[in-house]
């Protein structure tokens, strides 16, 4: 025997709206349609399921066991509705991947390439902005995943730590105290750089310099982690980075790593997802890839490995190679670019 959805759905209706005429008004159905409804439902259960004996209609035991199990199906059938629906959209709707700033620029490009390379014909943003409002987005379902560089505020979704990130102080190449063991005192003097408010960060490095008593040093507000890297690559200043940001760049001697004690704590990557509406597929999938690329080691390929450009050679101009970064998800293959896949600063 299958039980009929309709027939459930009417059932429910009649016991919330306390009475037959009060859901038949709900439903915009006639008395003896609702009546007839459960009368057919309580015919293949072979059992009474409203006692119609009082003022009001109540449930019978019986009743109160399927109430229970019938508000879990219609829940399970929204659900199944809602993912064909959004499943029918691909490829003719964009998927909006959500994301914090520092995290956006190293973790997703390599996401982003495996999912074009499964789905070609999709289309995707990567819609990058500040901790509150990624939260915001997800509470009200405008975006189904996002990606953070840390927990985000507490709202409605679901979280889950990807990885952790360890942080590292830059400067650059030519520093005095590039590659040495330094103290908070030995950095005193120098230029602080900072990405712009909001960002977790900036929100670490205050706390560091507020650990090492170095509260009153100089501070420059940069825009984004790609300045921040040319900044203190210019030697403007020295900054806090995750590694994985600038894997590339102190291979090949672009940047240095200061090494400071007491030093930075790691960071939590973590995937973060609406509730407020079913997943789609490609959502899904996209859950999927950002566990596996965040899982990858941070160690870039080995640049004395045969076919690969050594540092330094004359077909290795200064700088990071654009092929290299593209192999390893530092830089969005050229399949990203154009009017198809976008990202968005803020």
């Amino acid at each position: 025997m299958r039980l009929n959805l309709n027939q459930l759905a009417v059932f429910a209706k009649v016991i919330e709206c306390g009475g037959f005429s009060a859901a038949a008004q709900v439903l915009f159905l006639s008395q003896s349609s609702v009546s007839k409804q459960v009368q057919n439902l309580e015919a293949s259960l072979r059992t009474v399921l409203v006692d119609r004996s009082g003022p009001k209609i109540r449930p019978t035991p019986a009743g109160r066991v399927l109430l229970a199990q019938t508000k879990e199906m219609l829940a399970l059938a929204d659900h199944a509705v809602g993912a064909v629906q959004a499943a029918a959209r691909w490829p003719n709707e964009r998927l909006v991947v959500g994301s914090t700033a520092a995290v956006g620029d190293y973790l997703l490009p390599a996401v982003m390439r495996e999912l074009r390379r499964r789905e070609p014909d999709g289309l995707f943003t990567v819609v990058v902005n500040s901790p509150e409002c990624l939260a915001g987005a997800l509470q009200q379902g405008r975006i189904g995943v996002g990606v953070a560089d840390g927990p985000l505020p507490p709202g409605r979704y679901d979280s889950e730590e990807l990885a952790s990130d360890e942080m590292l102080l830059v400067c650059a190449p030519d520093h005095p105290l590039a590659g040495q063991e330094v103290t908070p005192a030995d950095i005193s003097a120098e230029s602080f750089l900072l990405l712009e408010p909001g960002s977790q960060t900036r929100r670490q490095l205050l706390e560091l310099l507020h650990t090492w008593d170095l509260v009153g040093a100089r501070t420059l507000d940069l825009w984004g982690t790609e300045s921040v890297r040319e900044a203190v690559r210019i030697g403007l200043g020295i900054s806090l980075v995750p590694r994985r940001s600038v894997r590339f760049e102190l291979l090949h001697g672009v940047l240095a790593e200061l090494h400071v004690r007491p030093g930075p704590t790691p960071r939590t990557v973590t995937a973060n997802w609406t509730v407020a509406r079913p997943l789609s597929t490609y959502e899904e999938l996209l859950l999927a890839l950002l566990r596996e690329v965040a899982n990858t080691p941070a160690t870039p390929p080995n640049p004395a490995e045969p076919g690969r450009p050594r540092p330094g050679d004359a077909s290795n101009p200064p700088g990071i190679p654009s092929q290299a970064r593209r192999a390893a998800g530092a830089e969005p293959p050229p399949a990203l670019d154009g009017a198809e896949s976008s990202t968005h600063s803020r």
